[in-house]
């Protein structure tokens, strides 16, 4: 089945989806020796009780529908405090809806989408061939390392200790960048012809591409405002700010709408016997 069948079907029409029938009750144990007896019919009937299934898939679609629209509420949020703050030399947009600050909604929302995306990379890490399991687990630990690092912030640190040591400045003063890009190279050298065979790998790399153009090259350029100006209340910095944090959270809905396209078929089933005592 295609991935494209398998996101157009509904959840009780997947098969990866089973309607487990719910037993109300375990069958009491026959005596060796006793003579046969008709067993209930409630004990014997297959069919599945009224209700929803124990088991349900959700829409890709619907994710990154939601995703998507709560990026374009926070950039909203933060350009229109930027403008409302033209020729306001007192005021700052508020540090809640701010692009660029650590610890507030837009980082906690980055990091839960750093998150899905690493548990459809486990999905299809769980349902790949041996040979290549061991770079869809890198690449889902990927994800789940900078889920860590953008609530953490432990690149800034890594930064100003490499700044304090060599001395870097205008587009590496923010020079957590020479590693990050080092690493990237390197995975994207081991993983990026086993990503672009899949069904979805192209999204993968233009939402890739997406979050690297800002975390990378706009975080660069910032870099260099801030170390001419230093005043990180500035509506030329807000708007730098703002462009990057947005091309990273658009660049994971775009990855995320690939690795769910490209986990479709795939899926993970329980198996036994269900036993409802209510």
């Amino acid at each position: 089945m295609t991935a494209q069948h398998h996101l157009a079907r509904s959840a009780d029409e997947d098969p990866a989806t089973e309607q487990i029938p719910r037993v109300r009750d375990a069958a009491p144990p026959v005596p060796r020796h006793a003579a046969p007896s008709e067993p209930s019919p409630a004990l014997t009937s297959t069919a599945p009780a009224e209700g929803p299934p124990h088991l349900a898939l959700l829409r890709g679609s619907r994710v990154v529908t939601v995703a998507g629209t709560v990026v374009a509420l926070l950039a909203l949020a933060h350009f229109g405090a930027a403008v409302y703050g033209i020729g306001k030399p007192e005021f700052e947009i508020p540090a809640a809806i701010r692009l660029g600050n650590e610890l507030n909604v837009s980082t906690w929302f980055s990091s839960a989408m750093h998150l899905v995306n690493a548990g459809a990379l486990a999905l299809i890490a769980a349902n790949s061939v041996r040979r290549e399991r061991w770079k869809w687990v890198l690449l889902s630990l990927c994800c789940a390392v900078v889920a860590m690092d953008e609530t953490a912030a432990n690149h800034e640190q890594v930064g100003w200790i490499i700044h304090t040591t060599f001395g870097t400045s205008g587009f590496l003063t923010y020079a957590w960048i020479i590693p990050a890009v080092l690493l990237v190279a390197v995975v994207a050298a081991l993983c990026a012809p086993m990503i672009l065979r899949r069904p979805g790998g192209w999204l993968v790399a233009a939402g890739a591409a997406l979050f690297l153009l800002g975390s990378v090259g706009l975080e660069s350029a910032g870099g260099a405002v801030f170390e001419q100006t230093g005043d990180v209340q500035a509506f030329g910095y807000n708007v730098l700010a703002g462009a990057e944090e947005t091309l990273e959270m658009a660049g994971l809905v775009v990855a995320m709408a690939g690795l769910l396209r490209m986990a479709g078929g795939c899926g993970l089933r329980l198996s036994g016997t269900f036993v409802d005592r209510s």
